[in-house]
């Protein structure tokens, strides 16, 4: 049997403890009683004195009954376990399948019948604030404000986590704007953005609350700030940009800076030549500007876009009648006034006036 090689390291001196303790090392590794020299052995880690390569304490090592060092069972790394990952938590709430068909008709514009499986799931089961709140934004989409109030409050207080809850103060600020109460309705705008920062309509509705209270500043800024996240969205929509550009000369008309006013109203046209409501608003400023020509063109295309929907005309008491046999000057060349304006062929769906969240892109139960 091969003995292992041994040298000699004269600058490593073994404890006077540890010899008297362990009588052996004087044997087994030739260390000289008198001199006190440890003879290391080439093929292991030094002795039971301390063990520094792998970072272990003096209880790293033990003596055997021969003699020998070994390692303790502590200095032994456990194997390398890899945690496993915990599944996330899947929160539940009262629920009913019949609610997502809901959801789809909202999106494709059936809010009658999301209104009646919203009834109808909550006379199953007046338990599940989904129900309220998908009901709620069918009837806010319908223009039924003060029906849809409780049941949008009452989803926007929910302590259950279904998905559209985060959205229900959206709609529950239009419901409380179009009902005049300003004041509720900024709060729960201002909850929204809350749950889902920047997001425009709402931001679009804080605008409207300001310039209904008077605050121009405040309206500006909300406007501005509205046009630019309808833009940056991933499939921007027109006419979502053109109603803010409306409501901005809203504010222009009311501080009596009418260019401004009447630029406004031509971006918003050249974005969306289908929404009536700008044609109108422009045939005002340019009466008041003096270009009653180009007005009544502009009222003229208002009144055939809401003829092509089968809507009736709104009587502007502020229109113009051409003067037999005056000469009337050229049309402007402005791409907001063809000198031959006529009603488009396929009229898009009527915008509604002061904003009414009809973004159902973005926040749809």
């Amino acid at each position: 049997m091969l003995r292992p090689h041994v040298v000699q390291n004269p600058r490593a001196r073994v404890p006077g403890s540890l010899l008297r303790a362990n009588p052996s090392l004087t044997s087994e590794f030739g260390v000289g009683a008198g001199r006190g020299v440890i003879t290391t052995v080439a093929i292991c880690v030094a002795c039971a004195v301390e063990c520094t390569t792998f970072g272990a304490s003096k209880s790293a090592f033990a003596l055997s009954p021969s003699g020998q060092a070994v390692p303790t069972p502590a200095a032994i790394p456990p194997a390398t376990q890899r945690t496993p990952e915990r599944a996330p938590k899947i929160e539940s709430y009262p629920d009913d399948p019949r609610l997502d068909s809901a959801v789809k008709m909202l999106t494709r514009g059936g809010f009658d019948i999301a209104e009646m499986t919203a009834r109808t799931v909550l006379r199953t089961n007046d338990n599940v604030d989904r129900a309220a709140a998908v009901l709620g934004v069918a009837l806010v989409k319908q223009k039924r404000y003060e029906e849809a109030k409780p049941f949008l409050t009452r989803a926007r207080d929910s302590a259950q986590p279904f998905p559209e809850r985060k959205h229900s103060a959206h709609f529950l600020g239009w419901a409380l704007f179009h009902l005049g109460e300003l004041p509720h309705a900024r709060e729960a705008f201002e909850a929204h953005l809350k749950l889902v920062p920047n997001e425009p309509d709402s931001t679009f509705g804080l605008g409207l609350v300001a310039f209904g209270e008077d605050r121009l500043d405040d309206a500006d800024r909300y406007f501005e700030a509205a046009l630019q996240g309808f833009a940056n969205r991933a499939a921007p929509q027109p006419s979502d940009q053109s109603k803010v550009l409306v409501r901005m000369s809203d504010v222009a008309v009311r501080r009596e800076n009418l260019p401004k006013a009447e630029e406004l109203l031509q971006q918003a046209l050249r974005l969306n030549t289908t929404q009536h409501e700008a044609w109108l608003k422009l045939a005002r400023v340019s009466d008041r500007l003096g270009k009653r020509y180009e007005a009544d063109i502009f009222r003229a295309n208002a009144d055939r876009i809401l003829k092509a929907r089968g809507q009736k005309p709104v009587d502007d008491e502020s229109s113009t009648l051409p003067v037999p046999g005056a000469t009337a000057p050229a049309a402007p060349t402005s791409p907001a006034a063809p000198a031959s304006p006529a009603a488009p062929a396929s009229p898009a769906a009527p915008s509604t006036p002061a904003g009414s969240g009809s973004s159902t892109t973005e926040q749809k139960p």
